[in-house]
């Protein structure tokens, strides 16, 4: 992974350390790729250095080795020459999993990091410590049914029903052939992204001292677990600002990218305030 703006436009393009503005690292979701922020890239590109890859295993990036470990801290790892030549510090944006991913750099360096926007992040644990167990119980539940599925009856058995989870009856059929493939191809890596999720488990007062500059982001038609979810970390986090788009699924940066960008915007202007002050 070089020093590249990966995903933003059709080709890769040179990152110029030079370049006007802080730097802005937007994560995608399991099964995904950096395409997902060309919208909001394009917009937050006219006054920062933007940079979208394709996390492990999607995209054009590389898949994890086959036996061995993985965690959310190999995810980061894997990201760092990508950062070793932008202006610090950064404004990390995350959808899903790589809402999960953007928590741990957050967490392992918060120094590093200006702002922090988390949209609809799997953040299973937030759940335990806000003592939801129903909605914890089901995302385990669905954890555990892919796992099992997956080993027992192949990619597509396991894949269906997760999409479906996040994005309604149907929904697998009525994607196009080629992003079928490419999601069955990456289902092992999902399995890896769930697990690495779940270990996520940070000291509350470490999670509670990103609030100030943390943005919470979710839709109202997305999984009921997930809606409890983005509240209960809300609690976790005082001081972070909560965002709730009407009408919106999990699937918001892709069905409501103006409204995502606007947020991320504003989010930023109002970082850039509090400095001036």
């Amino acid at each position: 992974m070089g020093c590249v703006v990966a995903c933003c436009s059709d080709e890769p393009r040179p990152h110029t350390a030079d370049r006007a503005g802080d730097t802005v690292l937007l994560l995608h979701g399991s099964t995904g790729n950096g395409a997902l922020w060309r919208h909001t890239a394009k917009a937050l590109g006219l006054l920062h250095c933007c940079l979208a890859p394709d996390l492990i295993g999607y995209g054009r990036s590389d898949p994890w080795p086959a036996g061995v470990s993985f965690t959310l801290a190999d995810e980061c790892n894997a990201l760092q020459p990508l950062l070793a030549c932008c202006p610090e510090p950064l404004h990390l944006v995350g959808y899903s999993y790589g809402g999960v991913v953007a928590l741990q750099m957050a967490l392992s360096d918060p120094a590093r990091v200006r702002t922090l926007t988390l949209i609809e992040p799997v953040f299973f644990n937030a759940l335990r410590y806000a003592q939801r167990t129903d909605a914890f119980g089901q995302f385990v539940r669905i954890s555990e049914d892919f796992r099992t599925t997956l080993a027992r009856d192949g990619a597509e058995a396991a894949i269906r029903p997760f999409i479906e989870f996040w994005t309604g009856r149907g929904a697998w059929d009525r994607l196009p052939p080629s992003a079928r493939a490419g999601m069955l191809n990456a289902s092992g890596k999902v399995m890896l992204d769930w697990r690495a999720a779940f270990a996520l488990a940070p000291d509350r007062a470490s999670l509670a001292a990103l609030g100030p500059r943390t943005m919470l982001m979710r839709g109202t038609a997305s999984p009921p677990p997930m809606l409890e979810l983005v509240d209960a970390l809300h609690a976790l986090m005082p001081g972070s600002s909560r965002v709730i788009v009407e009408g919106a699924s999990h699937l918001l940066p892709l069905t409501h990218a103006e409204t995502i960008t606007a947020a991320v915007l504003s989010h930023l202007h109002a970082d850039a305030e509090r400095r001036l002050r």
